[in-house]
């Protein structure tokens, strides 16, 4: 039964690795009391109102692991007080789409998926027909009845209804995205809901206000570790984490200890018959189909067992020297029902032994793996999908011996049980900050992704931070924020779990003090986490001291002729004659300051890449609204591939990226109507189209016809001395945003840190050549903060130019919100002054 659990998690969890969003409203329910529940109410001011048929959508995923899920999804309450509810029946385990005091229909969804993914739910209403439709996943799943007469004018709540006459606070534990309003199927409304805090949320179309009380933003969940547990146990212990049952043990000599992911609780109780030691370095591994928990002493060969049923440990450590495998990974493989231990390092020297332990027969032995050099190494990570172990980084010698050149390995190097062979995947480029891993990976066995924790080992105050990777190429982005960690080599230890039904990673930290006692801290974050978040600094208003003297200089010349106009007025009036009737002067016209010469709008179509993904045609229509979330992804591919390289996308690559689920006969017609629906997009634009061109997919535009921002980018990073307009330009395209910033796919990480590095290199460049240029440096700075919010020579550039105007208070708050924002990133004190920063 535990293996058939353990199945079930794994395919969950793969799907979660590819397709779970990070964004969303998570309602509280009857977890909380009626007061702290989860309302969004939809028209807090006023009613919406349709004449033509309309059509409400939403994404909709029920969060795990409640008591209690009875109640409103939603309630519309039309003009004539006639209610419409969708009302989850947690007895029957569907939804009832219930109209006055009848149910109307009901439908349900895929248990599994209901509470580990999103699902799209609409509600259609037909004018003609006089109906109320409904579907899931875009398929219509039943129809009734209801009179419509005149316009359709309405009230909406999600969760909590506080309508008049409709009051009720039983809502389920849900989760709510990308809702949507539309009539005769465009889009009037559209609510993301990928706020982080406040309780407002605006639709993208009309800006028009939801209100929410108690909300759960999703999105903060996804980017912030958070402090679960923290326990303090006696000697060395060793922690193991079981995923299907979702529990954290934590192995001491005379207590076990369990984190709960679903309950969020900690317990622990006394060992019946308590260890005589934990040997330092002992390491415990769950099998999550007994749910047996192995310790492990590398040293003696030794390896003891517990019982969850029992809670009596088998087994006995003898009394041994200090471990000489420190750090050391392991897995266990089930194709021969073993654990295996590899690498480590003590007494002076890095291993890079594979050993084996049957937990069949109980014997040891040490294999001798063909294949590629396996180099000696520590504080490196493994992860395990089907017989293939993945280990990557660490720091080792090619000897072995710490005395003869340590440095740290960045391969990625793939172990087969089945073959007992290594073979190097790939190696990391050089960081210009070295970095160690933490022992274990997370595998995304069908996305080929890995996530791992790394850190600096040279200091002791470091900090976590999670990364994720391709197992296919030598690339990966920084994920979340950081975590604190006290690393003292040997007296250190840190891991990462998965918790595939709660959708959680875990991250732990071990730190032993001379008084042996250990510190063990716990952190979760919601899963799939947010790539790290670049906020660009407000933009600095400067006075136009430009215009402003203009101005004055105007008004001293017209002052000037006015004078000189009275005075040839006295000279030409005799002084004995009777003043005749002279007009009176109007006031000479002030001379406007020169503005800047104006610029004609750009009549061309525009494709924007930096920022929210937007398209216009030539008449300024917005376009954005033609793109389905396939069809974008496909142009985005497609676009990006092309303006890149100039070569385009391969068939082989675009089915693998948006059809890997389907046979090569189902990916090419999937791609030969899209490009249909796609084409009619591009047409709208001017000359514009796609190409094949030697079994690669290009696209073709007219440049006079069309501006793509990429494009332009590309060009001014291209060249060798971009001058002053060069980098106005680039300023421009980036000050929309970061690249394809609302955007997310596991193929674009990495062209969007590519992007971001070109941007750095050039503005960093300019900074160096515009020292003269005090309100120039300030633009610059401000487009290096929008990629790297804690860029140190940004900061000094952006504090001397402040100061050089005389803004000293501007430059003061400057520095103490960048050492602010270093300090939450790097879990640090920024280490240098603010006089510091103005002297170097």
């Amino acid at each position: 039964m535990r293996g058939l659990i353990c199945a079930i998690l794994l395919c969950s969890f793969c799907h979660q690795l590819t397709n779970a969003q990070s964004y969303g409203l998570r309602f509280s329910s009857h977890e909380a009391v009626q007061e702290r529940r989860t309302t969004l109410n939809l028209t807090p001011t006023d009613n919406l109102c349709f004449r033509d048929d309309a059509d409400l959508s939403f994404d909709l995923m029920l969060e795990p692991n409640m008591e209690v899920y009875f109640g409103y999804v939603f309630r519309i309450i039309t003009a004539d007080h006639q209610n419409i509810d969708l009302v989850f029946n947690e007895k029957l385990h569907n939804f009832n789409l219930i109209i006055g005091e009848s149910i109307r229909g009901s439908f349900t969804i895929d248990s599994p998926h209901l509470y580990t993914g999103w699902t799209p739910v609409g509600i259609h209403f037909d004018r003609k027909d006089q109906t109320v439709s409904w579907s899931v996943n875009h398929v219509q799943k039943g129809v009734t009845r209801f009179p419509w007469k005149g316009d359709l004018c309405y009230r909406m709540c999600f969760g909590v209804s506080s309508l008049e006459e409709f009051q009720t606070a039983d809502i389920p534990p849900m989760n709510i995205k990308d809702l949507r309003i539309a009539e005769k199927g465009e889009t009037r409304f559209y609510w993301p809901l990928a706020e982080s805090a406040g309780g407002e949320a605006f639709d993208s179309v009309s800006r028009r206000v939801a209100q929410i009380a108690n909300p759960n933003w999703i999105k903060p969940l996804h980017q912030n570790w958070q402090s679960a547990a923290t326990l303090e146990i006696s000697g060395t212990p060793s922690v193991a984490f079981d995923a299907a049952t979702e529990k954290l043990y934590i192995v001491g000599a005379d207590s076990l200890y369990t984190y709960d992911v679903q309950k969020g609780q900690v317990t622990g109780w006394p060992l019946q018959a308590p260890a005589a030691n934990l040997p330092p370095g002992n390491q415990s591994i769950v099998d999550p189909r007994s749910g047996f928990i192995y310790d492990v002493d590398i040293d003696e060969k030794s390896v003891r067992t517990y019982n969850p049923s029992t809670r009596r440990w088998t087994g006995e450590f003898p009394v041994g020297p200090l471990t000489e495998f420190w750090q050391a990974n392991k897995f266990l493989s089930y194709g021969d029902t073993a654990l295996y231990v590899v690498g480590g390092y003590g007494q002076l020297h890095y291993k890079n032994l594979v050993q084996r332990y049957s937990l069949v027969t109980h014997k040891w032995e040490v294999l001798h793996p063909g294949g590629d050099a396996f180099t000696p190494r520590y504080l490196a990570a493994l992860g395990v999908s089907g017989d293939t172990a993945f280990i990557i980084g660490g720091y080792g010698s090619n000897t072995g011996d710490q005395m003869v050149n340590p440095r740290y390995d960045y391969d990625l190097v793939a172990y087969s049980v089945k073959d007992q062979r290594f073979k190097v995947l790939y190696h990391l480029s050089e960081p210009s900050t070295p970095f160690c891993f933490a022992n274990s990976l997370v595998i995304d066995s069908a996305g080929r992704n890995y996530y791992g924790l790394i850190f600096q080992n040279d200091k002791f105050n470091s900090a976590l931070q999670l990364i994720k990777g391709s197992l296919s190429a030598p690339v990966y982005s920084r994920m979340g924020d950081s975590i604190p960690y006290s690393f003292y080599d040997v007296k250190s230890f840190a891991d990462l779990f998965y918790a595939p039904h709660s959708q959680r990673l875990l991250a732990l930290t071990l730190y032993t003090n001379k008084e042996n006692v250990t510190e063990v801290k716990v952190y979760t974050i919601a899963f799939p986490p947010n790539a790290i978040v670049t906020v660009a600094p407000a933009p600095v208003r400067h006075f136009p001291w430009k215009y402003a003297l203009w101005a004055a200089a105007a008004l001293v010349v017209a002052a000037a002729v006015w004078r000189s106009a009275r005075r040839r007025q006295r000279r030409e009036t005799p002084a004995t004659s009777k003043p005749a009737h002279i007009p009176a002067l109007a006031p000479a016209p002030v001379a406007p300051a020169p503005a800047p010469t104006p610029v004609a709008p750009d009549p061309r179509s525009q494709v924007y890449f930096f920022g929210q993904f937007e398209v216009y045609d030539p008449e300024t229509h917005e376009l954005t609204k033609l793109f389905t979330p396939l069809l974008k992804e496909l142009f985005l591919l497609i676009a990006i591939h092309t303006l890149k390289s100039g070569k385009g996308i391969s068939s082989e690559k675009l089915y693998a990226t948006l059809w890997r689920d389907k046979s090569a006969k189902d990916a090419q017609n999937n791609r030969s109507v899209n490009m249909v629906k796609l084409k009619a997009i591009l047409d709208k634009l001017g000359t514009c189209g796609i190409g094949k061109e030697a079994d690669k997919w290009v696209l073709h535009y007219a440049q006079d016809q069309i501006r793509m921002d990429l494009a332009d980018f590309l060009t001014l990073v291209h060249v060798s001395t971009p001058s002053h307009d060069d980098i106005r330009q680039l300023l421009t395209i980036i000050h929309r945003g970061a690249f394809l910033s609302d955007t997310a796919y596991p193929w674009l990480d990495d062209i969007q840190s590519e992007i971001s590095d070109k941007a750095l290199d050039v503005l960093s460049s300019a900074s160096l050549r515009f020292e003269g240029e005090p309100e120039f440096l300030l633009e610059i700075a401000g487009g290096i903060f929008l990629f790297d919010p804690v860029n140190e020579e940004a900061l000094r550039v952006k504090c001397k130019s402040l100061s050089i105007l005389g803004r000293h208070s501007l430059a003061k708050v400057a520095f103490e919100k960048f050492a602010k924002e270093y300090h939450q990133m790097y879990g640090e004190e920024f280490q240098q002054s603010f006089h510091e920063i103005l002297t170097n």
